[in-house]
């Protein structure tokens, strides 16, 4: 009797070991990973900013993060605002939460802090006057001579394109915030070649920029000011005028009345 109860244990223990290694059992390696509890900067940047702002920061369609330049101008608390609520009227969305995004605060601080763990440096910029990151708009009428002489060569000198794509086009200019204009004029597109406000491109003054000083902050606040005025309240096919329409409905609605 006490052999058979020892054998039924036996067997009973193998067969609950057993269940490790059947097939089929998911491995922890297999198991799903919530995605609130990711914290690898690398992994986060890929999953939530990679689509817009190039997988290493730089070569996406958004402005190149992996910048120096754009780190030591722009705060980490700044970062962390726009990260967290978005911009209004563009292309970039809210990602906190709290905001109905994705991502936890303590995300988008991983985010953040991985920004600078990885791509700021100092040394790169400490011989340059940095401008302000931001500055209230300036005269459209002295950016456009100031655009001309100093960005004309590539976007043409009415902005509407030569070497480089048109910066006045309605569309373009419905996507991007004054602020997005402002800090492409600060610190050019290091991934596509775009010189800095310095005339800086790669570590190398810019052929076309040669004996032209560095523009100053009221200088890009006019050049700013003078593509804001290109804007259009409705861009792109023209809404049409419903005032005949809505007279022809008002007039069917009184005759099916009579």
């Amino acid at each position: 009797m006490r052999t058979s109860i020892a054998i039924s244990l036996i067997v009973i223990a193998a067969s609950i070991a057993g269940c490790d290694w059947m097939p089929g059992k998911p491995t922890e390696a297999d198991k799903p990973v919530i995605q609130t509890t990711i914290s690898n900067f690398h992994t986060l940047w890929t999953v939530h900013c990679s689509g817009c702002h190039g997988a290493d920061g730089r070569w996406g369609p958004a402005r190149p993060l992996n910048d120096p330049l754009y780190l030591s101008i722009a705060s980490k608390d700044y970062v962390t605002e726009v990260i967290i609520k978005g911009v209004d009227h563009t292309l970039m969305p809210a990602f906190a939460m709290d905001e109905g995004g994705p991502m936890t605060n303590q995300q988008v601080k991983d985010v953040v802090d991985g920004m600078w763990e990885h791509w700021s440096n100092d040394a790169a910029v400490k011989e340059l006057d940095l401008p302000k990151l931001a500055a209230d708009l300036g005269k459209a009428s002295r950016g456009k001579e100031t655009f001309a002489t100093y960005c004309g060569h590539c976007h043409g000198q009415d902005g509407n394109g030569g070497k480089a794509g048109s910066v006045v086009n309605p569309t373009f200019l419905a996507l991007s915030s004054d602020q997005a204009l402002r800090s492409a004029i600060i610190c050019g597109r290091i991934d596509l070649g775009m010189p800095n406000y310095a005339g800086y491109s790669g570590g190398h003054l810019h052929s076309k920029r040669s004996g032209l000083p560095p523009l100053n902050d009221r200088q890009i606040s006019d050049i700013v000011a003078w593509l804001a005025s290109h804007r259009m309240e409705y861009p792109g096919q023209p809404y049409p005028d419903t005032t005949t329409l809505e007279s022809s409905l008002s007039d069917a609605s009184t005759n099916m009345n009579q």
